[in-house]
């Protein structure tokens, strides 16, 4: 590896560590790891495949993988929607409806050029587009066998701001069941990257959820954490679409709440 590539990805690193620091305890709720976006593009749709498989060796009926299928809509300039089924592949079982999810983006306030926020798409693909941008995030999670009475709401600020070249964004949830018996849980989600090439990024992420955080001092087995490298390709595909794609290598951080090692390819189109 080049060395000016070296250093760039040593520098990613330490960005998205001090992110972490300061972040404290968005998500890898159900095994999906994403970092969420604070943006919105009034009228813009955007199907998004989301999938993370797990290596570890692993009993029947544990999750092998996990899959997202989702469909947004910017309704707004400031207010995106977004419909998601989530998908569980147990170990030597058939595969499965785990759970619907109701999201939604709100942009609070964007500092700087708009950066292009129309829909044509004509912009940086939400990595680093002008100016800092904080955002409210909001998603109603319901079980597919359970119920709602077994579901929960995750609420919690979203920002992406520059560094230089870097792009930093950062998630900080808080996941409310709706038991009676379980406490609120924190969830985080961070991510710093740069650019290496044209359509071509480099950087890391971090994901993380602490179950029942507000009780008594959460143990670790009841706690997730993952950290490792991501790469990132975009494509103009003309006429208004644009292909994200995303691909992680995450260890497992916790010996007893943690897999071992996930592997996370995400893909956006947007329209």
């Amino acid at each position: 590896m080049k060395p000016h590539v070296m250093k760039r990805l040593a520098a990613t690193a330490i960005a998205a560590g001090s992110c972490a620091m300061l972040a404290a305890p968005a998500q890898a709720s159900g095994g999906i790891f994403e970092v969420i976006h604070p943006e919105v593009v009034e009228g813009g749709f955007e199907f998004e495949s989301l999938n993370t498989l797990f290596t570890d060796d692993l009993p029947t009926g544990e999750e092998r993988s996990v899959h997202e299928i989702a469909l947004g809509v910017g309704v707004t300039d400031w207010w995106k929607t977004v419909a998601a089924f989530e998908i569980a592949n147990p170990e030597d079982e058939t595969a499965e409806l785990e759970a619907f999810e109701w999201e939604n983006i709100f942009v609070l306030w964007q500092g700087g050029e708009s950066g292009g926020h129309d829909h044509d798409h004509d912009h940086d693909h939400g990595h680093g587009h002008g100016g800092p941008v904080v955002g409210f995030y909001a998603a109603l999670e319901v079980p597919n066998k359970d119920g709602i009475e077994k579901g929960a709401l995750a609420l919690g600020p979203i920002a992406e701001f520059g560094v230089g070249s870097f792009s930093i964004i950062g998630n900080l949830f808080v996941e409310v069941p709706f038991e009676d018996d379980k406490d609120a849980g924190l969830g985080y989600a961070l991510s710093a990257n740069t650019p290496i090439a044209d359509s071509f990024k480099i950087g890391v992420e971090a994901h993380g959820d602490v179950e029942e955080a507000f009780g008594d001092a959460p143990d670790l087995k009841d706690q997730t954490h993952y950290f490792g490298p991501a790469i990132y390709y975009d494509a103009d595909l003309g006429r208004g679409r644009v292909l994200e794609t995303r691909f992680a290598v995450l260890p497992g951080l916790t010996d007893d709440g943690s897999r071992d090692l996930a592997l996370s390819l995400n893909a956006e189109l947007k329209f």
